[in-house]
């Protein structure tokens, strides 16, 4: 057996017939399932499974597509997320599973109740996980973020379509060699306002993990059916800043290269201003 071979038997050793998938998609999971069982989580799209240690499965991941000349696609998400669930089950619906499989190795990564994947996504270079499901396509070789512009859609996948999903990952897999902003070549003023940027975003990214540590308890409480006093408020307040940032700072990004690329100098932006989250203010 070649290194690509044992890799491959590694990380199909879930029990997933490769008759089935036609490639093994990887998934980091502490028990094997049978065929029948796996065919059934992809149908619901419950494929992420708690593990031991996710930067292990996803450095196997990265050996195969290594390998394979093929592009990470790393998915972050929980069973319990509808949107989760609605991209990890359409990946394998055709005619998108033919393009996952033609230039993709997958894995499915389980960020708990909002508790976990921190160190995973730090590890390629974004703050923050804004939403549930979170799409990192990584370039195998590099290491970079091949769509660092434009993941953040993926947080509405229930409400994105068959047509537009085949046409981003088309489109992500014919981008890759040019690679993603994130590792663009920048000269001067532009470099300056991307990292300003950059240290906006991770202050930002702070406050929302800070949130994650209040409302994942209560959201784990809330699945389990336990009536949670103010969740429901909570989770709102959350959602809407972590969309709203996550379109911000694309914005602020857009905005700096636009204006640099337009010649002009000493650029200024004007960086959004957020309300404190209820239980911040009462507290207070």
């Amino acid at each position: 057996m070649n290194i690509l071979s044992n890799v491959k038997f590694a990380l199909c050793a879930l029990g997933i017939a490769a008759v089935l998938l036609g490639e093994c998609a990887v998934l980091a999971s502490e028990e094997a399932l049978s065929g029948e069982a796996q065919l059934s989580a992809r149908k619901g799209g419950t494929l992420y499974f708690p593990s031991g240690d996710a930067m292990a499965d996803v450095n196997q991941a990265l050996i195969a597509a290594r390998e394979s000349k093929k592009l990470l696609l790393l998915v972050m998400g929980a069973n319990w997320c509808h949107d989760s669930r609605a991209l990890a089950t359409r990946l394998f619906e055709e005619p998108l599973n033919t393009v996952i499989k033609a230039h993709y190795e997958t894995i499915f990564v389980d960020v708990g109740y909002l508790d976990k994947g921190k160190e995973l996504i730090s590890h390629f270079g974004a703050p923050v996980y804004y939403a549930t499901p979170t799409v990192l396509i990584v370039d195998p070789i590099s290491g970079q973020l091949v769509n660092d512009g434009n993941r953040h859609q993926w947080g509405d996948a229930s409400n994105i379509g068959m047509g537009e999903s085949v046409e981003y990952f088309q489109q992500m897999a014919v981008s890759a060699p040019g690679m993603s902003q994130n590792g663009e070549p920048a000269d001067g003023d532009l470099d300056l306002l991307l990292l300003e940027i950059e240290s906006y975003e991770q202050i930002q990214a702070d406050r929302l993990y800070a949130a994650y540590a209040v409302i994942g308890p209560m959201l784990k409480a809330y699945k389990e059916g336990q009536s949670q006093e103010h969740f429901e408020d909570y989770w709102n307040e959350v959602r809407d800043f972590r969309l709203k940032v996550a379109l911000d700072i694309d914005a602020l990004r857009l905005e700096a290269r636009d204006r640099y690329a337009s010649g002009e100098s000493e650029i200024k932006l004007k960086y959004p201003e957020y309300p404190g989250f209820s239980w911040e203010t009462q507290s207070q």
